[in-house]
């Protein structure tokens, strides 16, 4: 893929011990989740700070699932799962404010904004 000319396109969403990002690298061999790990960091050139902030809203949602009893799994409240969702809401928009590579964010956290609709 020649990132000079070609803006990608990023979905941020999370899964249970999934990666947030979900998009093609332009590697045939490369699957299209991708952890915040060394190699997306460099990729999608995210600074520190960025990175540090996504990483604890995704450590955020893994905690709040006990991978022993799902029937307790899920956010300590409703009001807990918002202020979680709009945070990620302003990490979407950060993404593509500061990654030269990105052209378009999709948000997709629990399906609160439709699939395919962009949300920067």
């Amino acid at each position: 893929m020649d990132l000079g000319r070609t803006l990608i396109d990023v979905s941020l969403l999370v899964g249970l011990e999934e990666g947030p990002f979900y998009y093609d690298s332009g590697d045939p061999d490369d699957d299209l989740n991708h952890y915040i790990d060394e190699e997306t960091i460099e990729f999608l050139r995210l600074g520190p700070d960025l990175v540090r902030e996504l990483q604890g809203w995704d450590q955020e949602y893994q905690c709040a699932f006990d991978r022993e009893d799902f029937s307790t799994a899920g956010f300590a409240s409703p009001e807990v799962e918002k202020v979680w969702l709009e945070r990620g809401r302003k990490l979407a928009g950060r993404l593509k404010l500061e990654s030269p590579i990105i052209g378009r964010v999709y948000y997709r956290a629990h399906g609160v904004i439709p699939a395919g609709d962009c949300v920067f």
